[in-house]
C-alpha cells in the first residue's frame, strides 16, 4: 500500500536556488528539517496510504483531470510560512505566476478523486515547501530572514506534467519515485 501524493515537478535551475535559500534559513541556526532538494516540487494533493488495486484507478482519473491542461510557466517567488509567523510549521516558496493554472488542474483533479472517496483539499494554496520547522529554537532570526525572502525570485520553471508519485519513508527522508506521469499538452 504506497503512500501517495500528487505534484508538479520543477526544474535543475530554480531546485538549485531554493536550495541556496534552504542553507540561509538553516544558518539562523533554528531547528530545521530541510526538504531534500531532489524532493522539492509543487504538491497538488496529499493522498495517504492508497490501496495497490487503487493506483490504476487514480492514474485512469488523473488523465481525465488533465486532459485539457498546457504546459505553462511556474514562477516562484517568495518565501512564507504555514500558519503563521508567530507558530511557524512549514517554511515554503511561493508561486507569482502559474498559481490559476496550478488551482484550475487541482480543482479538477479533487473533483475526479472525489468519485474515489478522496476528500477535496480546502484553501489550497499552491507552494514549494523548503523546511519544517522542528522547534521554537531560534525562532526570532529564522522569522526576521524569512520577512527579508518575502519578494526573493527564484525563476521560473516549465510545468510539463502531472505525476502520480510514492513517497517511501526511511531514516533518511522520503524517498519520492513516480506510479503515473501524466504529459501536459
Amino acid at each position: 500500500m504506497p503512500r501517495a501524493f500528487i505534484a508538479i515537478d520543477i526544474e535543475e535551475t530554480v531546485r538549485q536556488k531554493l536550495v541556496d535559500a534552504q542553507h540561509r534559513l538553516a544558518a539562523t541556526g533554528a531547528q530545521l528539517k530541510l526538504v531534500e532538494p531532489e524532493n522539492i516540487h509543487v504538491t497538488m494533493k496529499f493522498l495517504g496510504d492508497v490501496p495497490d488495486d487503487k493506483v490504476g484507478a487514480i492514474a485512469d482519473s488523473l488523465r481525465k483531470a488533465v486532459a485539457e491542461a498546457r504546459q505553462f510557466e511556474i514562477e516562484v517567488r517568495g518565501v512564507g510560512v504555514f500558519p503563521d509567523l508567530r507558530y511557524m510549521r512549514v517554511i515554503w516558496a511561493g508561486v507569482a505566476k502559474g498559481g490559476d493554472s496550478i488551482i484550475a488542474i487541482q480543482r479538477n483533479i479533487d473533483g475526479g478523486l472525489r468519485k474515489l472517496g478522496f476528500t477535496p483539499e480546502r484553501g489550497f494554496v499552491p507552494h514549494l515547501t523548503l523546511a519544517r520547522v522542528k522547534s521554537a529554537a531560534g525562532k526570532e532570526k529564522l522569522a526576521e530572514l524569512i520577512k527579508s525572502m518575502a519578494n526573493a525570485e527564484f525563476g521560473t520553471t516549465r510545468a510539463r506534467a502531472v505525476e502520480l508519485k510514492r513517497s517511501t519513508l526511511t531514516s533518511k527522508g522520503p524517498i519520492y519515485d513516480a506510479l503515473a506521469r501524466i504529459e501536459l499538452g
